[in-house]
């Protein structure tokens, strides 16, 4: 399957895996995409999207086409199909 992924104020994941991109991905959870990129694009990419534990980093948000963010919880159990549209998005704060 096809799923298209996207990196919005991210400079240095963009850098590495391009600002949007298509992913070919057997079959599989959001939790599977992001192992199957920090394997694919090395530790460049490791070094952004994952924490010390090798989960998602707490400062990224993920978007799962336009229903808007899934919490990192459910990234185990959303399963992805093709021409799904992933956004990994910096989470911002202010005030």
């Amino acid at each position: 399957m096809e799923i298209t992924v996207e990196t919005l104020g991210l400079p240095a994941l963009s850098a590495v895996i391009g600002k949007k991109t298509e992913i070919a991905l057997d079959a599989g959870t959001v939790a599977d995409l992001i192992r199957h990129l920090a394997g694919r694009f090395g530790p460049k990419a490791r070094q952004v999207l994952l924490n010390a534990d090798g989960n998602l980093d707490s400062t990224i948000q993920v978007m799962l086409n336009e229903e808007g963010f899934i919490s990192h919880e459910e990234f185990p159990r959303r399963v992805l199909k093709d021409g799904d549209h992933i956004r990994f998005m910096l989470l911002v704060g202010g005030g």
